[in-house]
């Protein structure tokens, strides 16, 4: 495919993926569009495909308001949340001693200070956790208030660009909650005692969703190439993650069975279903499907952020020996695009670099503003992504399958 036809492609690819309505959380019918999408393009290519099937939540939301002391306040609701229309005392609560207040039963409880600082480790996120997450959470729970307000305001790091950030996104939380910006929440941070009157509007529903695998050889060994297609509630997901999905998409079309019959290593594209969900469903059931298998992939590596407008793409490596760190660079540093950048363990590769496993992520040397700007929010459009930068890294990981040294692996069809 030549350069422009490349181009055109990678940008009907990536309208495509941003267009599905509502977006591409899983379990959603725009996520369903979505995968389809991605395997009829990936059997376009001869590449062998399945999509395996998983449970997942599903959720909706249409807002909400905390009505208190003769105030109407807007409330975000928290992703995978509870709805609720209920009233009750307010409760601020600043400090983890505050949970064992006994007259937070039915109340509205406040969270602000410490307690709303940083987002909470959902209650049965697989890959880590946190005691004090645990312990605040469980003690939540035990209090039963009718509802959870959160002060909070950015968290890029994890959160990315939304604005209040959910305190906690967790399909598993008891407690209806919704989160409000420090700057509109002056009447309520004066308002302990006062009667309040709250309404999230937010529904969790069971739904099933699909993870795309497409498999040229063996599979062992073999190089795992990933891209999350889902995204958060409310997010076209440009940059996060349509531009790397588009990208192996490309990758694709380069190493097809008509253009390249043989391959000096077995490739595996993983487009997982589930690195914006709470629960990570599309990555357990991969995971559970390859139990004992991780030492057949030779490298994961994954795309998530990459192609972001105004930056180069930044890769990093985990893992690797020096053989492959030098194939590796060798292919990378030809690109002007494409530069070593520092540490990004915020997406799948991190499930196998925690392993020990060979692992290299791709994203853009400005993640940092790209967080900050367009991460899991609203404005994460296509014209936040240079085309030509997904092209390009399409370019590279096709280079890096077809010149992999042939006397580590045997050759495939």
């Amino acid at each position: 495919m030549k350069a422009d036809s490349r181009r055109t492609a990678a940008l009907e690819h990536l309208q495509a993926l941003c267009s599905v309505v509502p977006d591409r959380r899983p379990g959603s019918v725009g996520n369903r569009v979505a995968t389809d999408y991605v395997a009829s393009v990936l059997r376009d290519t001869q590449w062998g495909v399945d999509q395996p099937e998983f449970d997942c939540t599903d959720w909706y939301t249409t807002g909400g308001v905390i009505d208190a002391g003769g105030r109407s306040i807007q409330i975000t609701p928290s992703p995978y949340g509870l709805g609720v229309a209920t009233a009750g005392p307010i409760r601020i609560l600043s400090e983890v001693s505050d949970l064992a207040r006994t007259d937070l039963g039915n109340s509205i409880a406040l969270l602000t200070g410490d307690l709303a600082a940083e987002p909470l480790t959902p209650k049965a996120f697989p890959f880590y956790g946190s005691e004090k997450h645990s312990r605040i959470i469980a003690a939540l729970e035990e209090a039963a208030p009718a509802a959870v307000i959160a002060v909070t305001g950015k968290y890029p790091a994890l959160c990315g660009a939304l604005d209040p950030f959910p305190l906690v996104e967790d399909g598993d939380f008891a407690i209806p909650t919704g989160n409000v910006r420090p700057e509109d929440a002056g009447p309520l941070l004066s308002s302990e005692g006062i009667e309040a009157a709250v309404e999230i509007r937010s529904e969790r529903r069971p739904a099933r969703a699909r993870n795309v695998i497409a498999v040229r050889g063996s599979q062992a060994p073999r190089v795992t190439l990933i891209a999350h297609i889902d995204t958060k509630p409310g997010t076209p997901g440009a940059v996060d993650n349509a531009a790397g999905v588009v990208a192996l998409l490309l990758a694709a079309d380069s190493l097809a069975p008509a253009r390249i019959p043989d391959l000096p290593i077995a490739v595996e594209i993983l487009l997982v279903n589930g690195e914006d969900h709470y629960g990570a469903p599309g990555e357990l059931n991969w995971l559970a499907a390859n139990e004992g298998r991780l030492d057949d992939v030779v490298l994961a590596l994954n795309i998530d952020g990459a192609g972001y407008k105004g930056g180069r793409s930044a890769y990093s490596t985990y893992n690797i020996d020096p053989r492959l760190d030098t194939h590796v660079t060798a292919v990378f540093s030809a690109r002007r695009s494409l530069i070593p950048g520092p540490d990004f363990y915020q997406s799948d590769h991190a499930i196998f670099a925690m392993q020990g496993r060979p692992a290299m992520a791709i994203t853009t040397e400005l993640v940092d503003e790209m967080l900050e700007t367009l991460f899991h929010a609203a404005s994460d459009t296509p014209d936040q992504v240079d085309v030509d930068l997904i092209v390009d890294i399409g370019d590279a990981i096709a280079e890096l399958i077809t010149t992999w040294p042939r006397d580590t692996s045997s050759a495939v069809c």
